[in-house]
């Protein structure tokens, strides 16, 4: 039978039960006869058995905590591994999620800014069909009044009357709304004077007399300044006030 113990540096060695056995012979002062043969109590025999043993079993233990303290360390080193991987993941996560929040932005200012060319597109493709529409409409109502002094021509003026009422309504739906200048001081900023008639005394200067073209508003904006007539004084009038 082979037994492990430890020496004097700590270490632990293979010894046989005979080398124990002399060693305990020894601590005890007990004398060997034959080199083959040696006599020992019963009990000390059994108690130099049991404390074999139990060293055996207490070195089995040790190596046995030994392997999993070896165990738990390498899974420490793994976890500190792993933990300074995770933070290498929530760093790169950081970097992901701060590059797509400054992409998500980027495509937040580029939709509004395609959304307000859109409508500044849209706004200027309705002013300009609106424009040409207007301007057939006035030939429409010039031919309508030309009508309106011919006789027995009454089919000829229903039909352009009813033309004329289509594209008074498809103005309005589209939001062409005309304006009514008569009597009104003149506004360069909605008015473009082509006659200037002298002699009215009574009138305030400036007084827009008749419109010569209709002008129009799209919703709050300009669509298309009115051309008209506008009242001066007479020049000795002028004069004199001044």
């Amino acid at each position: 039978m082979t037994y492990k113990f430890r020496n004097e540096m700590g270490d632990i060695r293979p010894m046989a039960f005979e080398e124990y056995f002399d060693k305990f012979r020894n601590d005890r002062g007990f004398s060997r006869g034959s080199p083959n043969q040696i006599s020992v109590l019963r009990s000390d025999y059994k108690l130099l058995k049991a404390k074999a043993e139990k060293y055996e079993a207490l070195v089995e233990e040790h190596k046995k905590i030994k392997t999993q303290n070896d165990r738990l360390l390498k899974e420490l080193d793994d976890m500190k591994d792993d933990g300074r991987k995770f933070k290498e993941l929530l760093e790169e996560k950081e970097k992901y999620l701060n590059s797509l929040l400054r992409v998500r932005a980027d495509f937040e200012n580029y939709k509004k800014r395609s959304e307000r060319e859109n409508d500044r597109y849209k706004s200027y493709v309705l002013e300009t069909m609106l424009i040409k529409l207007i301007d057939h409409y006035d030939d429409l109502v010039r031919a309508l009044n030309l009508l309106q002094m011919l006789e027995n021509v009454d089919g000829i003026k229903k039909g352009f009357e009813i033309i004329v009422k289509n594209f008074d309504k498809i103005l309005s739906e589209e939001g062409a709304k005309p304006m009514n200048s008569e009597g009104e001081k003149f506004d360069p900023y909605k008015h473009e004077a082509v006659i200037v008639e002298e002699g009215w005394d009574d009138l305030p200067e400036n007084t827009i007399l008749e419109e010569i073209t209709k002008g129009y508003y799209l919703k709050d904006k300009i669509l298309r300044p009115a051309k008209v007539k506008i009242s001066k004084k007479s020049k000795l009038k002028n004069l004199n006030e001044n």
